[in-house]
């Protein structure tokens, strides 16, 4: 299948547990399909199903639901049938703010919901053009820059029958503004917060995680040949066993159980066992850390990587480690600039990693721009950086697949 010229940004969805349970999935097309503005509405649904098929739900989701954003023409038009391509029970219709609750939309979205899909209104503020979508309403998304976060139940709860939909925080930045919203009775929350550290005390890191911190470090040189690599593995028994149990699965189709290292890696590649190793031990510094925090973390890692191999003179291998620091401020719950001294990286690295301006920061700039679906920045980054708006697409779309085979093969 051609790959269509699309960009794509998924924001999680996290649960009162502070789980992720969906992502909402952000859609424009590329800066080489000629389109500067918004799709217009009978080019939404091609869009969106070519993305779709093209990387694959699982890819973009990893199983969880996904939030669509749904145009007027898309609710009456454009998903009949779509129910393949689309399934109902793992997508949620995001009804937008701008669209009138009129006899069509009404019937369009019960139509949608009778197939089995749910349905979100999307930046819902109650007014007399929307209320007769609140008694279909799934899930209601407030949007907390709107105000300070309210009791959302009172209001809503008069204009239905029965159970109360799922109330969604969106843009929720802060761990304060989190508890706030939880506080109030909000069910789930649309933001980045988990990815700020809670603590800012300046303390030094425990020496097992310094250990590890420095060997993600040494995984990266490109020299690194199968000898060394055992010799580092064998230093951690947890990572031995996760290293044979992964090789060992049947996803190898091994009639024979492997039983040493070297035989693992020779089967495997040094490459594809050193990147496990690197996910492994950052998984492993963030014992008490948000899981999609090392998700992030893995995928602006092969994103940077990626985007680096389109700059002459940069470093993949060295784009790889900076997008896996990126987040370990949150990850250790210490400011980023103890954590960067504890590292043995470039001084530019560095730089780039406490938040100054050079090409390394330019770089990773790209890879939150495009998690975070900031098209408008992805296209500044692209004069700073010399790679253009479509390459940096293609590498998040890259990346995502990615990490979700390597979720599948390392887990």
């Amino acid at each position: 299948m051609v790959e269509p010229h699309v960009f794509i940004a998924r924001q999680p969805i996290l649960d009162r547990a502070r789980r992720v349970v969906a992502y909402e999935l952000l859609f424009r097309p590329s800066e080489g399909a000629g389109a500067t503005g918004p799709l217009p509405e009978q080019a939404t649904a091609s869009v969106l199903t070519d993305a779709v098929m093209a990387f694959g739900l699982d890819a973009l989701t990893l199983g969880r639901p996904a939030f669509i954003n749904a145009t007027r023409f898309l609710l009456l038009e454009g998903l009949h049938g779509l129910e393949e391509i689309l399934p109902p029970d793992r997508v949620v219709i995001e009804v937008l703010e701008d669209i009138e609750a009129d006899a069509e939309v009404i019937e369009a979205c019960a139509k949608l919901k009778r197939s089995g899909y749910a349905i979100a209104l999307d930046d819902f503020v109650l007014s007399e053009r929307n209320a007769g979508l609140v008694p279909l309403a799934d899930y209601i998304k407030i949007d907390l820059l709107a105000g300070p976060p309210a009791d959302p139940r009172g209001p809503i709860g008069r204009l239905r029958d029965g159970t109360l939909p799922t109330f969604v925080a969106e843009k929720v930045e802060t761990i304060e503004q989190y508890e706030q919203a939880a506080a109030v009775g909000f069910d789930c929350f649309q933001g980045y917060f988990f990815g700020r550290p809670s603590t800012q005390t300046a303390r030094r890191l425990p020496g097992h995680r310094l250990s590890r911190l420095q060997l993600l470090h040494v995984l990266q040189d490109p020299d690194l040949d199968a000898i060394r690599l055992e010799a580092l593995i064998q230093q951690d028994a947890g990572l031995c066993y996760r290293l044979l149990r992964t090789a060992n699965s049947a996803g190898f189709g091994q009639t024979r159980p492997l039983s040493s290292i070297r035989q693992a890696i020779v089967l495997i590649g040094v490459g594809v066992v050193r990147r496990w190793v690197m996910l492994w031990l950052l998984a492993g510094l963030g014992e008490s850390a948000h899981p999609e925090l090392l998700a992030m973390s893995a995928v602006r890692a092969r994103c940077c990587e990626l985007l680096a191999g389109h700059v002459p003179g940069a470093s993949p291998d060295e784009g790889f480690l900076l997008g896996m620091c990126s987040l370990l401020d949150a990850i250790l719950n210490q400011p980023m600039s103890v954590v960067v001294e504890e590292l043995p990286l470039s001084a530019a690295m560095r730089a780039a990693l406490v938040g100054e301006d050079n090409f390394e920061r330019r770089l990773l700039e790209c890879a939150l721009a495009l998690d975070r679906g900031e098209w408008s920045l992805t296209r500044r980054l692209a004069l700073l950086t010399g790679i253009g708006p479509d390459a940096q697409a293609a590498a998040y779309r890259a990346a995502l697949r990615w990490f979700a085979e390597l979720s599948r093969t390392a887990a």
